[in-house]
């Protein structure tokens, strides 16, 4: 009878470690990189000598459900609002490559209002559905030009208007690239 509990609970502790091991969520950016991987086992904080002791997990608050910083083991950095082990709420997200997103998520995924940095210097302002830019928003180039308009596939289709010096023409986005008139 010993030997039987004993194995089952060594099968739920497998069962519960295998589960736990990764949730993937992918970051939008113009190079198409998968990052913002996370580990759901937010209640680690721990060291990892091969990654240069840097702790990573969450290293603040609760991240489970209330407001704490999570660190995850690629170098991003998520600060904000948890609901049921995922963010959910407004937040801000600084990845390792330097890209930031300040905005709200509901459950794990970029939604309604936020700000996007890109690491070359553009940054987008508007709407998020599902994790991708779509809907109402403003994407500035470093350069200054901005266009405004209505975004969808993640920011690749749309249509809005161009400023560029003080000019405004009427542009389609396709495939990510600006067809101005």
């Amino acid at each position: 009878m010993k030997f039987y509990r004993q194995t089952i609970l060594l099968g739920i502790v497998f069962v519960f470690l295998f589960v736990n091991c990764a949730s993937n969520d992918t970051k939008e950016s113009t190079d198409g990189k998968d990052q913002d991987s996370k580990s759901n086992s937010r209640s680690a904080n721990l060291e990892d000598p091969e990654k240069g002791g840097k702790k990573f997990g969450c290293i603040e608050g609760n991240c489970v459900n209330g407001v704490g910083k999570y660190v995850y083991d690629n170098g991003d950095v998520y600060t904000g609002s948890f609901k049921n082990d995922v963010r959910d709420g407004s937040g801000n997200f600084l990845y390792a490559d330097g890209e930031k997103f300040n905005g709200t998520y509901v459950e794990d995924k970029k939604q309604g209002p936020g700000e996007y940095s890109f690491k070359n210097g553009d940054k987008y302002v508007g709407e998020f559905q599902n994790g991708q830019i779509n809907g109402k928003g403003t994407y500035t180039f470093k350069d200054g030009k901005s266009v405004s308009g209505d975004f969808s596939s993640d920011g690749q289709e749309g249509i809005g208007v161009l400023l560029e010096e003080g000019k405004s023409r009427n542009c389609k986005i396709s495939g990510r690239k600006l067809l101005c008139e």
